[in-house]
C-alpha cells in the first residue's frame, strides 16, 4: 500500500512538472526575441512521438547588441523523469541579464536513455556553434551547465563530445559538439560508482554504467569545469570528481557550500525555492568564472 501511494504521489508530481515545463515554454515563445527551435529537422535519432515528449529543442534568448559574447546552455534537473522550471528560465534570465547569451535545453527524459539526452546536449552545442553568427555569440565560447540530472547530463556532454563529421550531409553535424566550459551544479553524482552492492558485483552492469559516466570517460581535451555542491548531498561525489579532473590536468573551480537543499536553483527565495543568501552567491561566482574564461567582457 505504501509503495502504491508513493507511486501515485510521484506520478502526480511528474504530471505537474511536465505541465509547468510546457507552460514555461509557452511563456518563452511570446517573449520578444526568444526563438524556440527544434534541434533536428524531423530526423532526430531514436525520437518517437508516442513517448509523449516534444522533439528536443532549445529556447534561444535574443542576441545581445554589440560585440559577440559567450553562450550558456541551461539544463534543468528532474531525476531524468521531468525537468524543473525553477532550474531553467529564472537561471537563464539571471545569466542573460549579466551579459551572457543563454539558451534552455529541452532534452529527452525517461523512457529515453541517458545516451539520448546526451545526444540532445551535444546537438545543442553543435547547433549554437553552427549558428553563432545568427545569435551574435562567440563560436569558441559555448558552455553547458545544469542542475542535478541536468548536471549529470552536462558532465556526459563534456566527456562524450566529438569534433564533428566534415562529410555529414547535415551542416550542424559537421561542427564540434565540445563545450568550451561545463558547469555541474549539485550534479556530480556518478552512478558508475554505485552499481551493485557490498555482497555482489556485476561486470556487465558496471560496464553499462561506465559507458555514460563522466568520471570514467574523462580525457585531456575535456573543457574546464565549474563545480557547485552543498552538504545536503554527499560531498565526496564532487570532491571525488574534482580529484579525477586534477588527475587529468583539467582546470576546474570547486565551490562546496555548507547549507542549501538539493534542487533550489538560484537559492534566491523566488519561484518557490529556498532563500539562502550565502549559497546564492554561487551564481555570481559562476559569472565571474565565465568572464575569466573570456565569455563576457568585464564592464
Amino acid at each position: 500500500m505504501a509503495d502504491e501511494k508513493a507511486m501515485e504521489f510521484f506520478q502526480k508530481l511528474k504530471t505537474e512538472r511536465f505541465a509547468s515545463w510546457e507552460k514555461m515554454f509557452d511563456q518563452l515563445a511570446v517573449r520578444d526575441g526568444v526563438e524556440i527551435v527544434d534541434l533536428w529537422d524531423g530526423n532526430c535519432p531514436g525520437f518517437d512521438v508516442a513517448n509523449g515528449q516534444k522533439m528536443p529543442r532549445l529556447a534561444v534568448y535574443p542576441p545581445h547588441p554589440g560585440k559577440p559574447v559567450g553562450c550558456l546552455i541551461i539544463c534543468a534537473g528532474g531525476a531524468h523523469i521531468f525537468k524543473s522550471y525553477n532550474e531553467a528560465m529564472p537561471v537563464a534570465d539571471y545569466f542573460y541579464n549579466r551579459g551572457f547569451h543563454t539558451a534552455i535545453l529541452d532534452y529527452r527524459v525517461d523512457p529515453y536513455t541517458r545516451e539520448d539526452s546526451c545526444m540532445d546536449g551535444c546537438r545543442a552545442v553543435r547547433y549554437l556553434r553552427a549558428n553563432a553568427a545568427k545569435y551574435n555569440i562567440l563560436s569558441d565560447h559555448i558552455a553547458i551547465g545544469g542542475f542535478s540530472a541536468g548536471g549529470m547530463l552536462t558532465g556526459q556532454v563534456a566527456t562524450h563530445f566529438d569534433y564533428g563529421n566534415p562529410q555529414a550531409d547535415d551542416p550542424v553535424e559537421r561542427v564540434s559538439s565540445r563545450p568550451d566550459a561545463a558547469l555541474e551544479l549539485y550534479g556530480s553524482f556518478d552512478e558508475s560508482v554505485c552499481v551493485g552492492s557490498f555482497l555482489g558485483y556485476s561486470p556487465e552492469k558496471q560496464q553499462l554504467a561506465a559507458k555514460m559516466s563522466p568520471t570514467c570517460n574523462l580525457r585531456p581535451d575535456c573543457p574546464p569545469f565549474f563545480l557547485m555542491e552543498t552538504l545536503f548531498d554527499d560531498p565526496r561525489t564532487v570532491t571525488g570528481f574534482a580529484g579525477a579532473l586534477a588527475n587529468f590536468g583539467i582546470p576546474f573551480a570547486l565551490h562546496l557550500f555548507h547549507s542549501g537543499s538539493h534542487g533550489n536553483g538560484l537559492y534566491d527565495g523566488q519561484y518557490e525555492v529556498e532563500d539562502n543568501p550565502h549559497t546564492a552567491k554561487w551564481a555570481e561566482l559562476a559569472c565571474d568564472w565565465l568572464e575569466d574564461q573570456g565569455f563576457c567582457a568585464v564592464e
